[in-house]
């Protein structure tokens, strides 16, 4: 019983909870719903390196409200960068769904002032898309994502 109370303090002091929200919607009367398969958190420091927190699949729609993607733990350290995935990308306009092209699925957006995820804290994640077009069959997402901490 004490082993497993030690191993818990432990786990609960050396990881944290990070919780990834999308937002941002695109023009009126367009919707545009992205298929993540994956995101990762860059680690700096003395442990640094990649910590996936995402594998699989989930659609989400963009719009004003954040959107969670993931709520995941993850080790205690400062993170610095945000690298995810999209898989595939469906615009609704008029309620028909058009299957669109995404440029480039893969994505790796700095995180505006890094974020610190301390043992048995949680942090908020939000990843914003301000510039999504749709044009010729494709959906063309600008390199201006941001991602940045929120309360």
């Amino acid at each position: 019983m004490v082993l497993a109370a030690v191993a818990f303090l432990y786990f609960y002091l050396s990881q944290g909870r990070v919780d990834v929200y999308v937002s941002d919607p695109p023009a009126p009367n367009l919707a545009i719903y992205l298929t993540f398969t994956s995101v990762a958190l860059h680690r700096v420091g003395n442990n640094s390196g990649w910590v996936v927190i995402f594998n699989g699949s989930k659609t989400i729609a963009l719009t004003h409200t954040p959107q969670l993607l993931v709520s995941a733990s993850a080790p205690a350290g400062e993170y610095n960068e945000v690298f995810f995935t999209v898989s595939s990308a469906t615009i609704e306009i008029g309620g028909v769904n058009i299957t669109a092209r995404i440029p480039s699925g893969v994505f790796k957006v700095h995180i505006t002032g890094g974020m610190r995820l301390s043992g048995g804290s949680a942090e908020k994640l939000l990843i914003s898309f301000p510039h999504v077009a749709y044009a010729n069959g494709q959906i063309i997402i600008s390199p201006s994502i941001t991602a940045q901490v929120i309360s």
